[in-house]
């Protein structure tokens, strides 16, 4: 079956390239049914605005769902989507609940078409890239190289999300279907393919970031594009993800030189400026280009005041409804800087027996403080993440003084006094524990809670107050991954559904 209904608008505007004509006009981009327009890539400046269009696709547009969404708008919607469906965030009201309860997934809802509409965007604006490159007639070998190289570091950012949203972790069974495999500009001519296996998706994925390190260099224009130490931290993820726990611990290595950990006192700074040095890369956005209530700040920087009436007022206008489990606070010890949440001591009930019932209210998240002209960047990539990564695989590869060393490094950094750190005497699963642990902390709010969970193949265990799907959810449960959306499953014949 041939594409039908095709819809496409792109367009240069300064330089960025527009993915809408309208606010009711969306670039619907789906496997079943897009198409390029390769015009905006015959020159080096289009390429470059070409670029540029798909760094903020990443943390604006909304596709497929019809209209403008407070949880849709790109990568940071994702992250907080991953992070409710875990253990340690919570969503108390508004949106992101019905993700928080696990039950955003069917076919019919618009949680799957958001996800799976914006990744295939990304990959078939990448793909026009890769392909266009090599045609430019005003670009050096190098330039053109470097385009692609960017181009496919995005196209395997998005299969890798694609792959862990859609399917179990790699480990578990690498032969289960994942989604499909679309490398090529799509043309009103192109059938939806079959959905590839975890293997050949991975295999994809780590061609895609070989070629992209091998082609790139450590400089770049800014800290939103990609550059070599990007791709080595995609491949450190994609090798984690994988149990190749050699070449895990060596692209984290990589990926992490020239950006120092940041102090205990940088961490409590805001989490909003990727000037930051630790920050590896990240998504500017200037006061006008944000989307105000339907924003990442919006739902997660719990600051606030308690007005004479009782109230609370947020620092950050917005729905403010995201909320840290009671349980998750307690992990921090009270020297820890990543200890960054706001208590209301009076969120409680009493029961028959006079004990303290915390509610879902009690702590706020103050990791993520937004800009007073609300321009807070995003942060992508840091890396204290490649340490742990590191320090896991090297904790696999029973090289375990070497994992103590570095959480010891990690943790001098975090501690606002260093001197009450004391290195792990742990080693095996017990360090590993560790590790899994000390990844919660420094990374919650940045999009790896449920990740985490599926990738170690480990229960969902929510306790405290949490007020969803309470108790233990079994490893490797299907509310896990999300169905293909139910456009793809009718316009696909190809298509088969997941549970």
């Amino acid at each position: 079956m041939k594409t039908k209904n095709i819809k496409f608008v792109a367009a240069i505007l300064g330089a960025t390239l527009s993915l809408t004509a309208c606010e009711k006009d969306y670039l619907e981009v789906v496997p079943s049914n897009a198409v390029s327009y390769d015009q905006a890539y015959s020159t080096k400046s289009g390429m470059e605005a070409a670029l540029t269009g798909i760094i903020r696709l990443m943390r604006q547009a909304p596709v497929n769902q019809g209209s403008v969404s407070h949880d849709s708008y790109g990568v940071p919607s994702l992250m907080m989507t991953f992070d409710v469906m875990g253990q340690d965030i919570m969503a108390n009201t508004n949106w992101y609940v019905y993700q928080y309860e696990l039950d955003n997934k069917a076919s019919i809802y618009r949680g799957t078409r958001i996800i799976w509409g914006h990744s295939y965007n990304l990959i078939t604006n990448a793909n026009n890239i890769i392909a266009n490159a090599k045609n430019l007639p005003d670009a050096t070998e190098a330039e053109k190289a470097s385009f692609v190289g960017e181009a496919k570091v995005i196209r395997a950012f998005a299969y890798f999300n694609l792959a862990r949203v859609y399917q179990h972790t790699y480990l578990k069974d690498k032969n289960a279907l994942a989604v499909p495999l679309m490398l090529d500009p799509a043309t009103p001519q192109t059938e939806g393919k079959e959905r590839a296996t975890l293997e050949q998706v991975f295999t994809q994925i780590l061609a895609d970031l070989n070629d992209a390190e091998q082609n790139l260099t450590g400089s770049r224009p800014s800290k939103s594009r990609i550059n070599k130490n990007v791709a080595q931290g995609m491949l450190a993820r994609v090798y984690l993800e994988m149990g190749e726990w050699a070449k895990a611990a060596e692209f984290a290595a990589k990926a992490r030189e020239g950006y120092p950990l940041m102090s205990a006192t940088q961490y409590k700074a805001g989490f909003n400026n990727y000037s930051n040095p630790e920050w590896i890369w990240g998504l500017p956005q200037s006061a006008d280009q944000n989307n105000a209530y339907a924003s990442f700040y919006s739902f997660i920087d719990g600051r606030y005041t308690v007005n004479e009436n009782g109230s609370r007022e947020y620092a950050r206008r917005g729905y403010n409804n995201l909320r840290a489990n009671d349980e998750f606070v307690e992990l921090f010890d009270e020297n820890d800087a990543r200890r960054e949440f706001q208590e209301d001591e009076s969120a409680f009930t009493t029961n028959s027996e006079g004990e303290k019932i915390w509610n879902h209210d009690r702590f706020t998240i103050t990791k993520f403080k937004d800009l007073v002209d609300l321009g807070g960047h995003i942060v992508l990539m840091r890396s204290a993440e490649m340490l742990l990564i590191e320090a896991e695989a090297k904790a696999q590869l029973g090289d375990f003084v070497g994992a103590q060393e570095l959480l010891l490094e990690l943790r001098q950094n975090r501690y606002t006094d260093a001197a009450v750190v004391l290195p792990t005497l742990n080693a095996g699963n017990a360090l590993l524990e560790e590790i899994y642990v000390e990844r919660r902390k420094e990374l919650y709010g940045e999009g790896f809670g449920l990740f985490d969970i599926k990738r170690l193949q480990k229960p969902l265990v929510r306790e405290g107050n949490h007020t969803a799907k309470e108790g233990v959810t079994p490893a490797n449960s299907d509310l896990f991954i999300h169905q293909i959306p139910q456009g793809e499953m009718d316009a696909n014949p190809n298509m088969v559904q997941n549970p």
